[in-house]
């Protein structure tokens, strides 16, 4: 079997619209060990998209610390296979957002402006579909 290509997958955001996004950074996930303690530490998920008039990453990130309750929200992202069928799935549970960025203005260009949302996650779970 060939290796999938990164560049088949869709990214699901609990209570959002359709997300169109362009680029996933996937967290990495590390074992501590301890004498008699283990625990798991996970990066942070990033996910990228060319901005539009939908404000939803935005208004997710920029209420996140008033809101006074939890943020978090379930993110799904799926890889699909050549025939765009579900491959892989990753589910992180607990996301919520700790950073929010634009691409830099440059007049001298005409590169779409990216729009980037960096994600703490408390947990993720990763199942193989095909």
């Amino acid at each position: 079997m060939d290796p999938f290509v990164g560049a088949r997958f869709r990214v699901e955001i609990e209570g959002l619209s359709a997300s169109s996004a362009a680029a996933v950074v996937l967290p990495e996930a590390r074992l501590f060990r301890r004498t008699d303690v283990e625990s798991v530490q996970y990066g942070a998920l990033i996910v990228q998209r060319g901005l539009t008039d939908n404000t939803e990453w935005y208004v997710w990130w920029d209420s996140a610390p008033r809101s006074g309750n939890s943020s978090a929200k379930i993110v799904v992202v799926v890889l699909m296979d050549a025939g765009g069928k579900p491959a892989w799935r990753w589910t992180f549970a607990g996301a919520e957002p700790v950073a929010y960025r634009l691409s830099d203005l440059n007049a001298t260009s005409a590169e779409t402006l990216i729009e980037t949302l960096e994600l703490s996650v408390a947990s993720f779970d990763a199942v193989c579909v095909v």
